[in-house]
């Protein structure tokens, strides 16, 4: 460790390294990160929260709450409301569908009451939708995640925007409402088309939704395109085995 290491520095190459796998060092560094924090809740909560998401990256989803629920507390008292609301949504996220509910609205009524958090309202509608749609709670879902488009669009993110969409499309899938789903699939590939980017995900689904109405003509269109960039991720093809299999039979 350096002098120019502190905290935030410690607790950021921390998180790095469990998004790699690197579990073991991870949590050494956050070890040394706690003795710097000394009192200080900031520094505490960013310990803590780091903490948890190293140990749900690495499975423990269970050993991860605690450490979650302490950030939160810590984060309010030391007016860090980004990292509160930070650590409210991955409460929510490693929680069963009806907490996570309940901790979304939690998150979302202390947005509401601290302005500068605002940014956080798109990844807790994406992820609570999410959480209600692994429930098979697919109206609940896209209730989410048609708020989380709205928030997008308001904030003028593109990108964001696009993923934002891309869910709506696959809860509408879920729910055979596949005539809503194309459409809506339609013209997020024609915005993506004329920005010159790739919506293998979006292509994947009209793929999917096509071959449902018995269009295996146009379903096969649509899973070249997705293939075409799929192809090259690796980790796609192995993460998601089934559905590659699924696109390259869809593309025959």
């Amino acid at each position: 460790m350096t002098d120019a290491d502190n905290v935030a520095t410690l607790a950021g190459r921390a998180r790095r390294l469990g998004l790699v796998g690197d579990f073991d060092a991870g949590h050494a560094l956050l070890n040394e990160a706690r003795k710097l924090a000394g009192t200080d809740d900031g520094d505490l909560a960013a310990c803590a929260i780091e903490r948890g998401r190293l140990y749900n990256t690495d499975g423990s989803s269970a050993l991860s709450l605690p450490f979650f629920h302490e950030a939160w507390e810590r984060a309010q008292r030391a007016g860090r409301h980004g990292l509160a609301v930070d650590a409210a949504h991955m409460i929510a996220i490693v929680s069963e569908a009806d907490e996570a509910v309940r901790w979304t609205r939690v998150a979302l009524d202390y947005i509401a009451s601290h302005p500068g958090t605002e940014h956080w309202r798109g990844p807790l509608y994406n992820n609570l939708g999410w959480t209600l749609f692994e429930a098979d709670r697919f109206d609940e879902a896209l209730a989410m995640f048609e708020q989380g488009v709205g928030v997008r669009e308001a904030l003028g993110q593109p990108r964001e925007l696009r993923i934002a969409r891309y869910a709506v499309i696959r809860a509408l899938r879920a729910l055979e409402r596949f005539d809503e789903a194309i459409a809506l699939g339609k013209s997020v590939i024609a915005i993506a088309d004329a920005d010159g980017e790739d919506a293998p995900f979006v292509q994947e689904e009209l793929a999917e939704c096509h071959a449902a109405r018995g269009d295996g003509a146009a379903a096969k269109v649509h899973a070249v395109r997705a293939l075409a960039v799929l192809r090259g991720d690796q980790r796609f093809q192995k993460a998601e085995a089934e559905r590659f299999e699924r696109l390259l039979a869809l593309a025959r």
